[in-house]
């Protein structure tokens, strides 16, 4: 059995709005598009999941038991793209160096060996830099400059 991860999200919008018109007005929907797509989502399970009460709906047991499912399922994926999100959330990208041959040889071993390090903070309170105070010698360590 398929189920419809929109269609899912609407059902979970019910149970917590409460009324179709207050799910529709939340996602900027019509009421009569919002009932109809759980009208489809009550065909894909094959069961009834809203049960009219005068002109209002109430979610079945089997609705109910849904919907927690939803949420653990929602909550779940929210963890993955927040997961996604910090993994990329580092310095990426190529690194080109100009400099003198020499300067390369005596600064870009320790400055690379610097961006290479996860453990390296690279906030903005750190001074730059300069020929009489070069790259500091990199360890994992090694948080600040001396």
């Amino acid at each position: 059995m398929t189920f419809d991860l929109h269609k899912l999200r609407l059902l979970r919008e019910l149970k917590h709005r409460g009324t179709l018109s207050a799910v529709a007005a939340a996602l900027s929907y019509s009421p009569s598009s919002v009932s109809q797509q759980l009208s489809q989502l009550e065909a894909q399970v094959g069961l009834p999941l809203l049960e009219p009460v005068g002109r209002r709906v109430r979610l079945t047991p089997q609705a109910e038991i849904l919907v927690g499912h939803t949420e653990a399922v929602l909550e779940q994926l929210e963890r993955a793209e927040a997961d996604i999100a910090a993994s990329l959330a580092g310095p990426t990208g190529r690194l080109r160096i100009a400099c003198y041959q020499t300067a390369a040889f005596a600064l870009a071993p320790n400055a690379l060996t610097c961006c290479a390090t996860p453990t390296r903070d690279y906030g903005s309170t750190s001074p730059r830099p300069s020929p009489s105070r070069p790259f500091p010698p990199c360890s994992p360590t090694t948080s600040t400059w001396s």
